[in-house]
């Protein structure tokens, strides 16, 4: 185990600080309504402290999604006996039920999926539930799993920027849907 300097851990305390300050300050008034200078006063700090840790409001959001998303990916790998298709849907309600609670902190991770500081942990995730589903026979073995797990991901992402953009429809079910397709496909089943 690694011990920090004091250094370290007043480092880290004042990122934490800002960082729990504006989410709080986003969730209560929104992400446009929130200025760095509201931030660096809730959190007692100056305009340039909050620099020293995140370049834009947009960076905190992206530690946000980050956490969230590993924190999802965790959880979907403690569950390595479950079969192939559950694992799934756990891994998608969780997903779908961050995005419609914290739905515009969503749109931003969502808006901001380019560039190198975008977060790949939901991507990991899936990859590694495709990965053990085929290891296991459960699913096609014809392609290959990071081709499968962007594709779900693309599947989930356009959902879910769909639903954002027109405001209606029931994401939960949009997602269970497009599971089903993904996992069962289109043709229709041969009667015996």
């Amino acid at each position: 185990m690694t011990v920090m300097s004091r250094r370290e851990r007043k480092k880290q305390e004042t990122r934490e600080k800002i960082f729990s300050n504006a989410m709080q300050l986003f969730r209560l008034q929104g992400f446009n309504a929130t200025s760095v200078e509201q931030i660096t006063q809730h959190a007692d700090v100056g305009k340039g402290t909050f620099y020293n840790y995140f370049s834009t409001k947009e960076a905190v959001i992206l530690e946000f999604s980050r956490r969230t998303w590993q924190e999802l990916a965790n959880k979907g790998r403690q569950t390595p006996c479950l079969a192939t298709r559950q694992r799934l849907e756990i891994l998608l309600q969780d997903w779908t039920e961050f995005m419609i609670r914290d739905r515009e902190i969503a749109w931003i991770t969502v808006r901001n999926r380019e560039g190198s500081d975008y977060d790949m942990s939901l991507h990991y995730a899936l990859l590694a539930i495709l990965t053990v589903g085929q290891q296991n026979s459960e699913i096609s073995r014809d392609y290959d799993p990071a081709f499968l797990a962007e594709s779900l991901e693309g599947m989930m992402i356009q959902h879910f920027i769909r639903w954002f953009v027109s405001g209606t429809g029931d994401l939960r079910e949009e997602i269970t849907d497009a599971l089903a397709v993904f996992l069962d496909g289109l043709s229709e089943k041969q009667q015996a």
